[in-house]
């Protein structure tokens, strides 16, 4: 089961943004289903507005089993930095999995080393 939490920082709760937020997480969440089979325990977006200019932050955790990932972005639009961080979430998981499967492959660890 994915928990998943939203919170919105000096702004009011808005139905649409949560919604925007939730699907654009849903598709990132199939795609880690599909490529991986890998199942979030865990996502958390942090909405954030600032009150003297428009430059709002968004930020996006995801726990994974294998890897625990952080997301950032920030700019004027909401909508374009949710979207945008989800992007940036999508590229580091990918970054994160080629690392991970480059690492599952080596032959030569740390321990093979010291046995020879």
């Amino acid at each position: 089961m994915i928990k998943s939490k939203i919170t919105f920082h000096n702004m009011p709760h808005s139905p649409t943004l949560e919604e925007h937020a939730l699907q654009k997480l849903n598709r990132f969440l199939q795609l880690l289903k599909e490529e991986g089979n890998q199942t979030p325990l865990y996502a958390e977006f942090w909405l954030k507005a600032n009150r003297q200019h428009p430059h709002h932050a968004v930020e996006l955790h995801l726990k994974t089993p294998q890897f625990d990932l952080h997301a950032h972005d920030e700019g004027t639009d909401m909508y374009m930095v949710i979207d945008a961080a989800i992007d940036k979430m999508n590229t580091l998981f990918k970054k994160e999995k080629g690392k991970h499967k480059d690492k599952m492959r080596s032959v030569d660890t740390p321990k093979s080393q010291f046995n020879k």
